[in-house]
């Protein structure tokens, strides 16, 4: 894969020219620094995630992660108020 946006922010470094990504592989292929081939396969231009996944769904999971994957909130928890308890037992505040 060759990273397109690291090669024009090199270039906007270098000349204070923000070029295109398709202008950047245009530039690549004419200085004989990559094929066309190369740039057709190799230097593509990225257009969202929408190549990768087939669907939009902002979903958030509710349930309780401590009791499915052991993680020690609840735990943490029980053992805060079981604490609060014996210090209320003992007189302790």
């Amino acid at each position: 894969m060759i990273n397109l946006i690291y090669i024009r922010a090199a270039i906007e470094q270098a000349t204070g020219q923000r070029l295109t990504l398709a202008r950047v592989r245009e530039l690549l292929v004419e200085e004989g620094l990559i094929t066309a081939r190369q740039a057709a396969e190799k230097a593509t231009i990225f257009s969202g995630y929408n190549d990768f996944f087939h669907y939009d769904a902002s979903t958030k999971d509710e349930r309780d992660k401590s009791l499915t994957e052991g993680l020690p909130d609840t735990l943490i928890l029980t053992q805060k108020a079981y604490l609060t308890d014996l210090s209320r037992r003992s007189g302790k505040s």
